[in-house]
């Protein structure tokens, strides 16, 4: 079944409208999604100076892996308060770091759940990865703790995964015409792609 309109979402509306915000906000965007690239282009510049065995070398990976989850949790916090009308800042985005550790366990449980759902056969797989595919947003945005994110993101999509599946199925499809295009595309397609769920978890919040 379709969303109801008085839910106030429709899939192709939330295309149309990342669309508008990247046109307005494009600089913004880029910046957002270029931000774990640039983090991770310094941690490899930082380690191509170290000795990849020394116990120095492991702990600049173990700092690097803690503050690309931070900095994934920025991403999120950041394209979340974009689509609201508000203005992205370092503040904001370094402001999740308090709430790593819920993120962290939160991702582990999920990937065990999803895990679980693929060894079942692919389809409980694919269901449990729609059903708690909000559950990173929740914990960021809503400062949730793991089980409750994880509840709050199954009744949010509780009724409506067929839509998201059609959503998603969207998204790859823009994805592909991005790659088709010589891939030049993608620079386009990837930031409207991640906007329209950033909007589609925006939109389900009203459910809850």
């Amino acid at each position: 079944m379709l969303l109801k309109s008085t839910e106030g979402f429709i899939i192709s509306d939330s295309f149309r409208s990342a669309w508008e915000i990247f046109k307005k906000e494009w600089i913004v965007v880029y910046a957002v999604q270029l931000l774990p690239i640039v983090v991770a282009i310094v941690y490899n510049m930082l380690i191509s100076e170290t000795n990849e065995n020394s116990a120095f070398a492991m702990i600049w990976g173990l700092a690097y892996l803690v503050i690309q989850f931070i900095v994934s949790m920025g991403v999120i916090k950041a394209y979340v308060e974009l689509i609201r009308g508000k203005k992205v800042t370092m503040d904001m985005i370094t402001s999740v770091a308090p709430k790593a550790i819920n993120f962290i366990v939160a991702q582990i449980l999920m990937m065990l759940i999803i895990f679980g759902g693929f060894l079942l056969f692919i389809i409980p797989g694919i269901i449990f990865s729609i059903k708690f595919m909000f559950t990173p947003y929740l914990i960021v945005d809503k400062g949730m703790g793991p089980i409750e994110a994880l509840k709050a993101s199954a009744k949010m999509t509780d009724g409506v995964k067929w839509d998201i599946f059609g959503f998603m199925a969207a998204t790859v499809v823009l994805m592909y015409s991005g790659i088709l295009a010589l891939f030049v595309g993608l620079i386009v397609t990837i930031p409207i792609g991640t906007l329209a769920y950033v909007i589609l978890y925006d939109r389900l919040l009203k459910r809850l």
